[in-house]
């Protein structure tokens, strides 16, 4: 009965020109009449998320799911699950897209003039009508200013310490300790959170995208061989000269270990002190052992509210890694960043039939894998709309074309896989 209100549903909120034989789709069957009522809920979250009713409150929480309104979102385990808390008081798991923003800093096409005439609360309209009807209930990171009173989103402080590995030549290693980068650090911070600190939506905040804590980085040189390289009377070559006094014979990944904490204090002390109601989600970690140290993860979590995660790749199930930070670290994790692909076709491709399906299958199986862990909190897709971004040989690929027509058969995938998801982790526990 509960596959077939979806499927109802499914159809009629598809254009007619979109519409596919969902029929042939499978879906969970729950296995006691208990479990059809959350995953009713969880129809009723993809219909329309940013409408409070009997099931849902105005962020999006199932209200059946009760844990104390705070007037914040904060994080807690239910049942054994580890769930977003409304600031209403309602579990909250959240399935979003990242990089909305882009479909104005990156718009191949020139739509936010032709299409949009400029306005970007038309453009943040037209986003959150898609995401509500794909099934996603946030907005990620990156999002549009206009959507930020309407859905749930993630702030971003592009911090400095660690160079970013996405970033490539753009981001460099900066002197932790020297006084004036952590003076520059904290104005950073305090700028961006004087946008968002007031605004009961913000899920938390997010920092570098994929920070290099690695002893041995894949390219350019470690945190702790930027620090010897430097001269002998900077800040860093004076720390470096001390931590070796204080722990004679220490290797490299206890002396990044002693960056991370420097830097963490810096960032995390700061952004307390002018906003205490928002979580700490962290950097967006590599989710591989040998490129996040588990030493980097402990220590990370001593000041992080979350530990998010960029998955480095994503042909591997993640759910039993998930599960493996959450045993060493105690805190619940978010993957931040994640686009699920198979293949990434070449950008004039014109017939995307095989690589819709392959990516819509992957995905479906790679989030119910990564929900299937109890510590997770939501996985937040990579990309809105295709575009091309400052490494030209990554082609974004979104749920829209450059053009903003769908991708249909990906975007169906989408609606089973976010509908599953919900079915998954707002089930009654065992």
């Amino acid at each position: 009965m509960i596959c077939s209100l979806s499927r109802r549903w499914s159809r009629a909120r598809r254009p007619r020109t979109e519409r596919l034989d969902v029929a042939r789709h499978t879906c969970l069957q729950p296995k006691a009449a208990g479990h059809a009522f959350l995953l009713l809920l969880a129809v009723f979250v993809a219909i329309d998320f940013t409408r409070a009713s009997d099931t849902l409150d105005r962020y999006g929480g199932v209200v059946a799911l009760k844990a104390g309104a705070t007037g914040w979102f904060r994080v807690a385990p239910l049942d054994g699950r580890w769930f977003f808390i409304t600031p209403a008081g309602h579990a909250f798991f959240s399935l979003g897209v990242s990089h909305a923003g882009e479909c104005i800093k990156l718009d191949e096409r020139d739509l936010f003039t032709t299409k949009y005439s400029r306005d970007e609360a038309r453009l943040a309209r037209f986003i959150l009508g898609q995401l509500a009807d794909w099934g996603y209930n946030s907005a990620g990171y990156g999002s549009l200013p206009a959507m930020q009173e309407r859905i749930p989103y993630v702030a971003e402080i592009w911090t400095e310490g660690p160079r970013s590995f996405s970033a490539g030549e753009r981001s460099v290693n900066t002197d932790i300790f020297d006084p004036a980068v952590q003076a520059r650090l904290r104005a950073t911070v305090l700028a961006a959170a004087s946008r968002h600190r007031e605004n009961p939506f913000c899920l938390g905040y997010v920092f570098i995208d994929l920070p290099v804590w690695s002893v041995q980085p894949p390219r350019g040189p470690s945190y702790a061989d930027f620090i010897r390289a430097l001269p002998a009377d900077a800040p860093g070559r004076i720390a470096l000269a001390a931590f070796r006094a204080a722990h004679p014979g220490a290797d490299d990944e206890a002396f990044l270990n002693h960056l991370a904490a420097t830097y963490y204090t810096c960032v995390v002390e700061t952004l307390r002190a002018v906003d205490p109601h928002h979580l700490i989600l962290g950097d967006r970690l590599m989710a591989l052992p040998e490129r996040t140290p588990d030493s980097i993860l402990e220590t990370a979590a001593k000041f992080v509210d979350v530990l998010s995660f960029q998955p480095m790749g994503t042909l591997k199930p993640i759910g039993a890694y998930l599960d493996r930070v959450h045993q060493l670290t105690g805190k619940p994790v978010l993957l931040a960043d994640v686009n699920t692909m198979t293949m990434r076709p070449a950008k004039d491709l014109a017939d995307t039939t095989a690589y819709e399906r392959a990516a819509g299958e992957h995905t479906l199986a790679y989030y119910l894998d990564a929900a299937g862990s109890r510590a997770c909190l939501g996985l937040h897709r990579c990309t809105v709309r295709d575009y091309q971004p400052w490494n030209i040989q990554y082609h974004r690929r979104g749920l829209l074309k450059a053009d903003d027509t769908p991708y249909p058969l990906l975007v169906d995938y989408t609606r089973r896989t976010n509908e599953q998801v919900f079915a998954l982790v707002y089930r009654p526990a065992r």
